[in-house]
């Protein structure tokens, strides 16, 4: 007979995994839904998953014979000069700001400021509060040259603590651009912001590159892939850098805490996100959705929920699979877990003393 344990339930297959699930008021136990690996690697990878397929779906799941594709990068304006330390060795290293040729055992200098006093601290959070704002802009500027024009955004963070955006762009290929015309207008794209009317803008560093995704799966895939493995990281960067690297961020810190996120904010009471997370707010990742005119960004349709949703039906039918045939159940997860089994002892064989 399956036991409680063998058998599909709301702990062991929705939370699987799961290292702080919560009760809600109606009862139900779920998942955190962290999307940061260091605080759930379960729900972070889920969340990396799901958002990885909706990804794919708007390059692979269509008529892409019709379509050109980009990866547009678009970065924060400059707040005051920062060292320059390469992040890998024998990457090329240019001479930075104050004169030293800088290795990777200065990773604590890594998007440091030169001078801490004259660095723009408020300047770059109200940034990235506004960053939105902006984005949201550049995507209407974009439709209106380009009607067909579909996104996929993941925000990634610097190491001097400002947002820059990765992009995939999907664009009838009637009305496709040249990768240069649709990254200057994308970066040259600008707002006003509501809360304090500051003029924000693009930074003068970017990126825009075409890609096929018939033809030439591989480049695609490539693409797809230096764009999603910004979804893991930490919203608020976990330095691994020293004193120097730690004080440039609780600055930062300081600085958000002092911002306001909206007219009528008073910051000290303000209990927002956006003063907890370097003036940002808002999703790491979002996707264009599918409307009436519009195809949004998954040809499918699919949607982080949509995703719930078949995971939700998959646990109610296996349970009801258990249920009936119990028996067979057992064996299946008795198989399942043995076989598991012995492929982690080969994958440890090289290890074994």
């Amino acid at each position: 007979m399956a036991t409680p344990e063998d058998t599909p339930s709301q702990s062991d297959s929705t939370l699987s995994g799961c290292i702080r699930p919560f009760l809600t008021k109606s009862g139900l136990t779920v998942r955190c839904q962290s999307r940061v690996r260091s605080q759930c690697p379960s729900c972070a990878e889920l969340y990396r998953g799901d958002w990885a397929a909706i990804a794919r779906s708007g390059v692979f799941d269509g008529p892409v014979q019709n379509f050109r594709f980009y990866l547009l990068t678009l970065t924060a304006p400059s707040f005051g000069r920062v060292h320059r330390v390469p992040k890998a060795e024998g990457a090329k290293v240019s001479r930075c700001g104050c004169g030293a040729r800088h290795s990777v055992t200065d990773a604590n200098l890594r998007g440091v400021p030169l001078d801490e006093a004259s660095y723009d601290y408020a300047g770059l959070v109200a940034w990235n509060r506004d960053s939105g704002l902006l984005w949201d802009r550049t995507r209407r500027r974009l439709r209106d040259y380009w009607p067909s024009v579909e996104f996929f955004v993941v925000r990634e963070w610097q190491d001097r603590g400002a947002l820059h955006l990765h992009t995939l762009v999907r664009i009838a290929r009637a009305e496709a651009p040249r990768p240069a015309l649709l990254g200057e207008s994308a970066r040259t794209a600008n707002a006003f912001s509501k809360v304090d009317g500051a003029f924000v803008s693009w930074g003068e560093q970017g990126d825009c590159q075409a890609f096929r995704a018939d033809g030439d799966g591989a480049k695609a895939i490539w693409y797809l892939s230096k764009a999603l493995n910004y979804v893991l990281k930490d919203a608020v960067r976990a330095s691994g850098g020293g004193a120097r690297s730690w004080g440039h961020l609780a600055r930062l810190s300081t600085a958000a805490r002092m911002v306001r996120c909206s007219p009528g904010c008073v910051p000290r009471d303000c209990p927002s996100h956006t003063h907890t997370r370097y003036g940002a707010r808002g999703h790491v990742v979002s996707a264009s959705r599918r409307t009436k005119n519009r195809t949004g960004w998954s040809f499918t349709g699919m949607t982080r929920k949509r995703q719930r949703e078949l995971r939700s039906e998959w646990v109610t039918a296996q349970a009801a699979r258990a249920e009936s045939a119990p028996a067979e159940w057992a064996v299946g997860v008795l198989e399942a877990r043995a076989g598991r089994a012995g492929r982690e002892l080969r994958s440890r064989v090289d290890v074994l003393p």
